[in-house]
């Protein structure tokens, strides 16, 4: 069983803690035996008391976990932790939040180093770099889908939303190329650029939810 435990108070959710940490936590509960627990491999949060190798003893019914959206905050695997976030998560990860910032910096520095590929690729122009070039951007590539779908959670919004923002313009306007009448092609050419305009606007520059959602804690807590 894994060493990584987390545990609800007042305060919401701690974690991740090792074994001795949350008993040195739990000493200083009064309720300890009546505190919420969850670690890898639990299928749901559990009361303290109700776990054998945490030895905490005590009695009486477990009170309620406290209510978030009209549902008990403590139930099912424990939101990530966003402010201890590494490069390869904020560049990879595809659960929890991103906020905006967070947002516009792996776009931002995916751009750059696209461009820089692209300039290296062309003037080079050898079949080593253009492997190397497209390994990179199916890289880049999985990176903006990961970023877009924390950006998606942050606003409160399914990931698979972005496959709307992301691959239906390209599909859109690559039927519209193939059409010989001007009309429905500019008309699938405006579609895609209003789903574009929409993109940007939801991921770049909406502010997320306030507070924790059903996807993390809120990435601006305590900024």
């Amino acid at each position: 069983m894994s060493d990584v435990w987390y545990f609800a108070d007042q305060g919401g959710q701690q974690g991740p803690v090792n074994r001795q940490d949350l008993m040195a936590a739990l000493s200083r509960m009064p309720n300890a035996p009546d505190v919420f627990v969850w670690q890898p491999g639990f299928s749901d949060w559990k009361r303290a008391g109700d776990v054998a190798e945490l030895n905490v003893r005590g009695s009486g019914a477990p009170p309620l976990p406290p209510m978030r959206d009209g549902a008990p905050a403590y139930r099912g695997t424990p939101m990530p932790d966003e402010s201890n976030t590494g490069v390869a998560r904020l560049w990879f990860g595809f659960s929890g939040r991103a906020n905006r910032a967070k947002y516009w910096l792996v776009a931002a520095i995916n751009v750059a180093i696209m461009t820089v590929l692209t300039v290296v690729a062309i003037v080079g122009n050898a079949p080593a770099l253009w492997i190397v070039f497209i390994i990179a951007i199916l890289v880049l590539v999985v990176s903006s889908v990961a970023v877009s779908i924390r950006r998606l959670h942050d606003r409160g919004k399914s990931g698979w939303w972005v496959l709307v923002f992301i691959f239906v313009p390209g599909l859109l306007n690559g039927v519209g190329s193939r059409l010989d009448d001007p009309v429905p092609m500019m008309i699938l050419s405006l579609a895609g650029l209003a789903i574009s305009i929409w993109a940007l606007v939801e991921l770049g520059f909406l502010r997320g939810t306030q507070g924790d959602n059903a996807y993390g804690p809120d990435p601006l807590r305590g900024a």
